[in-house]
């Protein structure tokens, strides 16, 4: 019996280097029997010495255990700090759930936010007056964007370096060149405020951070605040 064109074709085919690697990746237990193949392979270090394939994978897989280590004890370290991160959150909860009106809830507002998070500055500003008086500012929206050059964009939460001007109408009394601030917008059922965390690092808050928790933080105020202020 002749052999067809499609055999004569298969048989003169010449196996590339991307079929071995191919064939070996298919069957990863084809050295499993053949040791003898093992000990006749060399691969190349880039210093030019040979080593064996066994050797060489052993290097290749203490090199990946040492990067999952290394993730791992990243992870670990993300998780501590998201736990502290969480605690302090929750002290500052029950802070503002405590307070029994609105000069209570802004000076205890400060109080853990200086303490608690170890921040340089913070102010609680109000775009509606109160008969009460406390560690707040009561100024208007249009004036805080023009403060601080339009920043504001309805609710988003920006971080960033601000130039001393900025920071002084943010943070009375402030006296650095520049410093860095994440600005929370308050509002429920309506606009209601600005809350503003200084650092004078000007790289502390920056636009890369995750706002997950100062989200969480604004929308708990937010509510307290409509308590107080309708």
């Amino acid at each position: 019996m002749s052999e067809t064109t499609a055999e004569r074709q298969q048989q003169e085919r010449k196996i590339t280097a991307a079929d071995v690697a191919n064939y070996l990746r298919e069957n990863p237990g084809f050295f499993l029997n053949r040791p003898d193949i093992l000990y006749d392979m060399e691969l190349p270090h880039a210093q030019g010495s040979a080593s064996s394939l066994l050797e060489r994978q052993a290097s290749v897989l203490r090199n990946r255990n040492t990067e999952l280590r290394h993730k791992l004890n990243d992870f670990v370290s993300i998780a501590r700090d998201n736990d502290k991160l969480f605690n302090r959150i929750r002290v500052l909860g029950l802070a503002l759930l405590e307070a029994g009106n609105l000069a209570e809830l802004s000076s205890r507002l400060r109080q853990v936010l200086l303490k608690e998070f170890r921040l340089d500055e913070a102010n609680l500003f109000l775009f509606k007056s109160s008969a009460e008086s406390g560690p707040f500012s009561v100024t208007s929206q249009s004036d805080v964007q023009a403060a601080v050059g339009g920043l504001m964009r309805g609710d988003r939460i920006i971080c960033t370096t601000l130039r001393q001007r900025e920071m002084t109408f943010l943070f009375p009394g402030f006296e650095h060149s520049d410093g860095s601030a994440a600005l929370i917008p308050l509002h429920f059922n309506g606009e209601l405020g600005l809350l503003a965390l200084g650092s004078h690092d000007p790289n502390h808050f920056n636009s890369n951070m995750d706002t997950t928790f100062a989200r969480y933080v604004g929308d708990i105020l937010s509510r307290r605040l409509y308590h107080f202020l309708k």
